[in-house]
């Protein structure tokens, strides 16, 4: 058959026939078409009609709820002026011309406006807040909140639960977190005057860098402080990472090198990203102060990239396989880039096409390609999402042999640069709890948007920061700033939570409102126990002649410490001449050194002399962060502080007796246990009362993290000072057989608002890793 097909058929008695059927026509003529169908109709309606006796009006009670019938007051000021309108036809040429120049309204300029895919900068709203590029996305599913500078989505609509569903989709499948809050600085320089600058302002910061972080096959992670100040404030915990040098470095261009230009990207979270940005600036100045005067020094450019990138974080024990559907790289050779051999720390750049492209097939780079490194002369957005749309229905009219009259204008030009490949930086994070993976997409910020519904759409849970802060918390890896006391961007983040809290309160009558609770907790409390003498429990006077609230003196910005590695801390036990507390961070390094170390009988030989370096302590406190986990029930919350011990509680939990009446602060003196100044500042309050000294607990840290509900093994983190672990240690080892010694320190907590203690078993991460710097 010339126009059509022919097909054998079975009928049904077994005899075979030829059917032959023609092609539609390519093209419909629409008029023709209902006048052969005219007649069926005319019955059709016919039949109806009839049947309703000519009554088509639907009936009232099968009527839906629709906008036709609102009869609001707006709607009836719209309606007089459409018809005042209709009817004034003497209007003057300039009213009419006013009017045909009206500004459109508000929701519609929004939604321009937020459907912007500029090349980089974020959105800002009328008061100067920054909006994400998925800002669309998240305001119709999350609750939002400014933190930050930016309109940020919190959390899933609720009561702030859901951490069961969480910890489910994080074992079971990926989750996905929008953080291109987080913005990079470049450094452009020779490569001994960039080593020079970070050595003054990272710590710890090794003297000669690891040739895997200088070559850019890894990152690494770092405090970022203020240069030029002995002990200066920390800014926040930053990753660097230098761009990578393809070609290989014998032993004879090694002196060459050093002197070529190349560039570093130090990544810094938004709460600490102008502060971190002026002390660069202000290291590359003074770099080329010195530059002038040696020779050996190069300048140092110095430049804010905000703006330009965007990150995506996918977690998750399916993030990989996730990863491999959505990343497809430009190059065969890279299509197994996404794999479980990559090292934690690695960085794999890749040229990957359009996730939401038609075809899923390996194109050439073509003349639109930017590195990602050469941000400055400008990166192409991706193509817009209507000639997409286009290219669709292109497709799916040929698919029905139709052809589209319009079809020449699929590819037309759009006024905006434009690429239908993207340059990524892929990097593998460490893991969280077991095996689950954890990855950070980092791309310019005009595709954000890009990769993000694709995600989404093959099935990444989106999280908001509620959410990440739960799995942060689950992996036992600190959160900035909520969890770094020791920054500016911490207080910050405290006084705005307590402006929240202070806000609610005072909706609510005074009927039902609580006592205060300290936020920020009042780390300087744990000057307190050291007056307490291990062997009588008695307080003496140590630091000041007082024993009430007002008896501490605040905490300067040079007095909280936090080691965050082993190296700090070594150096912060030698200044107060602590080198024999039992605390063992430099063995952290080498498997089971502590459970040898702590067999040993000689370890309390030489006892525990506190008094040689109290003087000291007095001046500075140093925290490290410990992992809490009850020892056989309670839930331990945010802010909960965490106090020490007497051995006679120890062995009262541990003998499983039911009498712990006598762990119970006396519901009397409960609110009066933190007393706020009228600086502000919040205080410990000494009891006078002899029942309630009786039971008082000294404190020695406070919990930052608190658990997460859901989870089989529960654990919080939390900050508590050195020197008081390791008395604790002492004495708990001194206390028991030699096989009876325990790795974890045995301590007190109690939530803010409860009177009971609960006993917990301490874990210093120190001693478990040399550094404690993979914050998410």
């Amino acid at each position: 058959m010339k126009n059509g097909y022919c097909l054998l058929t079975m009928t049904n008695d077994g005899s075979k026939q030829l059917k032959c059927h023609a092609i539609p026509p390519g093209e419909l003529l629409v008029q023709k078409f209902t006048e052969s169908r005219a007649p069926e109709l005319d019955s059709l309606y016919s039949t109806i009609a009839s049947r309703l006796n000519n009554d088509f009006r639907s009936q009232r009670n099968k009527r839906r709820r629709t906008t036709g019938f609102d009869n609001r007051a707006s709607k009836t000021r719209f309606r007089k002026k459409q018809k005042v309108g209709s009817l004034n036809q003497t209007k003057s040429d300039e009213n009419i011309e006013k009017n045909v120049n009206k500004a459109p309204p508000r929701h519609i300029k929004r939604k321009k406006e937020l459907n912007k895919n500029l090349e980089s900068g974020f959105c800002i709203s009328g008061d100067g807040t920054k909006r994400l590029r998925t800002h669309v996305w998240h305001a119709k599913r999350f609750t939002m909140i400014k933190r930050w500078g930016f309109h940020l989505p919190l959390g899933l609509h609720g009561r702030g639960k859901g951490s069961r569903a969480l910890l489910k989709w994080l074992k079971n499948g990926t989750v996905v977190h929008d953080a291109s809050y987080y913005s990079a600085v470049q450094l452009q320089g020779s490569q001994d005057s960039l080593l020079s600058i970070l050595s003054t302002v990272m710590s710890p910061f090794p003297s000669s860098d690891s040739g895997s972080v200088l070559s850019g096959s890894i990152y690494a992670s770092s405090m970022l402080h203020h240069a030029g100040a002995i002990n200066s404030r920390t800014i926040a915990p930053v990753i660097y990472m230098w761009r990578p040098i393809h070609q290989s470095i014998d032993a004879e261009s090694e002196c060459d090198r050093t002197n070529e230009l190349r560039q570093l990207w130090i990544w810094i979270h938004a709460a600490a990203l102008t502060e971190g940005y002026t002390a660069l600036k202000s290291a590359c100045e003074s770099q080329e102060i010195v530059s002038h005067v040696n020779e050996e020094f190069a300048s140092v450019r110095c430049i804010s990239l905000e703006g330009q990138f965007g990150t995506l974080e996918v977690m998750g024990s399916k993030a990989s396989q996730l990863l491999q559907k959505i990343l497809h790289p430009v190059s065969s050779s890279l299509t197994q880039a996404v794999e479980e051999h990559i090292p934690c720390f690695g960085i794999i750049p890749l040229i990957v096409n359009d996730p939401r492209a038609l075809t899923k097939e390996s194109t050439e780079v073509d003349s639109s390609y930017t590195d990602l490194w050469d941000a400055e002369k400008g990166l192409y957005c991706p193509v817009e999402e209507s000639v997409l749309c286009m290219e669709k229905h292109h497709q799916r009219l040929l698919s029905f042999c139709l052809t589209d009259n319009n079809s020449a204008d699929v590819n037309a030009s759009t006024g905006i640069r434009s690429s239908r490949i993207c340059p990524i930086i892929l990097l593998r994070r460490n893991n969280l709890m077991d095996s689950i993976t954890r990855w950070s997409i980092v791309l310019p910020l005009s595709w954000i948007k890009a990769f993000w519904v694709p995600l989404v759409s093959i099935g990444a849970r989106a999280i908001g920061l509620r959410e990440r802060s739960w799995v942060a918390c689950e992996a036992g890896i600190p959160t900035f700033p909520s969890e770094f006391p020791e920054c500016d961007s911490y207080s910050s983040l405290m006084e705005a939570e307590v402006a929240a809290m202070d806000k609610e309160a005072a909706l609510r009558p005074a009927s039902v409102k609580s006592f205060s609770i300290p936020v920020p907790p009042p780390w300087n409390c744990v000057r307190h126990a050291f007056k307490m003498n291990p062997t009588e429990l008695k307080t003496t006077q140590i630091c000041s002649n007082r024993s009430n609230a007002v008896a501490e003196p605040a905490l300067s910005d040079n007095d909280l410490a936090v080691a965050r590695s082993s190296r700090i801390l070594s150096g912060f036990l030698n200044t107060i001449n602590g080198d024999r507390l039992p605390l063992f961070s430099h063995l952290s390094d080498t498997s089971m050194c502590l459970s040898k170390i702590m067999k040993d009988e000689k370890i309390l030989d030489h006892g525990l002399n506190t008094d040689s370096f109290l003087e000291n302590q007095c001046r500075k406190l140093c925290f490290v962060r410990v992992i809490l986990h009850a020892y056989k029930e309670g839930a331990i919350e945010d802010g909960a502080v965490v106090c020490a011990p007497r051995l006679a509680d120890i062995k009262l939990w541990i003998s499983g007796s039911n009498n712990k009446g006598e762990l119970q602060v006396p519901q009397s003196s409960m609110a009066a246990y933190f007393v706020k100044l009228d600086s502000g500042k919040w205080e410990f309050q000494v009891p006078d009362d002899p029942a309630a000294m009786e039971s008082n607990r000294w404190p020695i840290g406070f919990v930052t993290s608190g658990f997460v509900q859901g989870s089989k093994k529960p654990s919080a983190g939390g900050l508590c000072d050195a020197v008081l672990l390791a008395r604790l240690r002492h004495e708990q080892w001194s206390s028991v057989p030699l096989k009876q010694r325990k790795k974890e320190i045995y301590v007190l907590t109690r939530n803010l608002r409860s009177t009971a203690y609960r006993l917990a078993r301490a874990t210093i991460i120190l001693e478990q890793q040399q550094e404690d710097l993979d914050y998410i």
